[in-house]
């Protein structure tokens, strides 16, 4: 039997005919494919965004359990030069650690045995973006070697797209929220994105691990998931992302060659996206100031953001 196309008129189609209709669809497929992107990116922004929410609420209930922050980093014995101090719960670990009761992670921290690099392995979804570029890069970018799990495991450890603000979460503590965000919680970001994979310029391999801490083992190959650390503490983050480098106070849609680590970054153009002090979550635009921007990540400068904040 053979199968022969025909028009509304019941005649055969003309190769012209056929072409023009192949064409026709052709061009209705280049309009629907950005269309799909479109929607993918905002479906993908609004995970970010509502991850970054529920890191933020994750802050406002411990300090109901303890009546203080989560410190960036903790540790369980006594403080010494690099103000370590007995953390509110008994254990060894970084924010996301201390967080992860309050975000149904209740399970990887009941098996960390009080330490979270006994459960560093375990990839947790609410500390991921996909809006992340990092991804598609094969894991080599920055000298950092192949990586497992489409890049969100390196040597064991699972990465982080967030970063605690070590201004506002300060391991010396114990502070609450109120004391912590001096300047006011709703103007205040406690969380930024970044990249999962985003090294130095000098070259090397230092990756944010949401289980990783810095004060008890060192850098290595991997960095504190937090940004902001000055002083004694700039350990936490072995040098890397301030509030701002330069004339940079943070990236908006880089490219992953484009990456600098010596700032936050996110995988959205056109904006950052972050987690206030007052349990909220927004986008800031990527024409912030440097000023404003490094006014709204220190918690206690007794400065007003600039008019761009509200952009």
């Amino acid at each position: 039997m053979r199968w022969i196309i025909r028009n509304a008129k019941g005649k055969a189609f003309t190769l012209i005919e056929l072409l023009v209709v192949i064409a026709i669809i052709a061009i209705l497929i280049g309009l629907l494919v950005p269309a799909v992107q479109q929607v993918r990116a905002a479906a993908a922004r609004t995970t970010c965004l509502n991850n970054l929410k529920q890191l933020a609420l994750a802050v406002h209930n411990y300090q109901s359990t303890y009546k203080r922050v989560p410190p960036a980093e903790g540790v369980n014995y006594a403080p010494n030069t690099y103000g370590r101090y007995v953390t509110a719960d008994g254990t060894n670990g970084s924010i996301f650690w201390f967080l992860l009761p309050y975000m149904d992670g209740l399970a990887i921290y009941n098996a960390g045995n009080k330490n979270s690099m006994n459960v560093g392995a375990n990839v947790v979804p609410s500390f991921l973006c996909p809006s992340d570029p990092s991804l598609d890069d094969g894991g080599t970018y920055g000298g950092c070697g192949v990586m497992q799990s489409d890049t969100i495991q390196r040597d064991g450890f699972a990465s982080c797209n967030y970063a605690a603000n070590v201004m506002v979460f300060n391991p010396k503590g114990p502070k609450s929220v109120e004391i912590a965000c001096a300047d006011g919680a709703s103007v205040t970001v406690m969380f930024a994105e970044r990249f999962r994979n985003c090294s130095p310029a000098s070259g090397g391999c230092t990756l944010p691990a949401w289980a990783w801490n810095t004060l008890v083992n060192g850098g290595d190959a991997w960095a504190s998931p937090s940004f902001n650390a000055t002083g004694t503490f700039n350990q936490m983050n072995d040098g890397g992302a301030q509030s701002s480098s330069g004339n940079v106070a943070f990236q908006a849609g880089p490219s992953v060659q484009q990456c600098n680590w010596y700032v936050t970054q996110g995988g959205h153009m056109g904006t950052m996206q972050v987690g206030m002090g007052d349990g909220s979550s927004r986008g800031v635009s990527g024409t912030m100031s440097v000023t404003t921007w490094v006014n709204a990540c220190n918690p206690n400068d007794g400065n007003p953001l600039g008019a761009d904040w509200e952009n």
